[in-house]
């Protein structure tokens, strides 16, 4: 399906901020206008995917918006799917993080680990796997205050 949202673009700084149009929160920057539209495309892209993986509704977008910042609007378009999502089947995902199956499902249950069904099957996505694994702790318990 493809999703469309404007953006204004204005210089600041050095850079062109691409701010989301309609009130919603966040945006992206680029070093020249080309640059700032593929951040502002990559911005919805993940905006996007988090609503398909979480099942939420996406915002009201509305078009024919007016310039706040002095810049100029633009409409970016994404075509996505869940289907577009890097993702692993829940079994890889525990054989990359080095833990059982049941680990990967408390971590998806917690919210540590972004997951969704396709069919029969749980599709945890790429990029979680890839963050718990930066951020992974060591394994066993940690060090109370008192022995630490």
């Amino acid at each position: 399906m493809v999703y469309v949202q404007e953006f204004e673009f204005y210089d600041s700084g050095g850079c062109v901020v691409a701010s989301p149009c309609g009130g919603l929160d966040g945006g992206t920057f680029g070093d020249d206008l080309a640059d700032a539209v593929e951040s502002a495309a990559d911005w919805l892209s993940v905006m996007v995917d988090d609503c398909l993986i979480g099942g939420t509704e996406l915002p009201e977008w509305s078009l024919g918006n007016e310039p706040t910042h002095g810049g100029r609007i633009i409409a970016v378009a994404v075509d996505r799917s869940i289907h577009d999502i890097p993702s692993m089947t829940a079994s890889e995902a525990a054989k990359a993080l080095g833990v059982s199956s049941a680990r990967v499902a408390q971590l998806i249950n917690s919210g540590l680990l972004e997951s969704w069904k396709d069919g029969s099957r749980r599709l945890v996505s790429k990029a979680s796997v890839q963050a718990r694994l930066e951020s992974m702790p060591k394994a066993g318990r940690p060090k109370s205050r008192a022995t630490a």
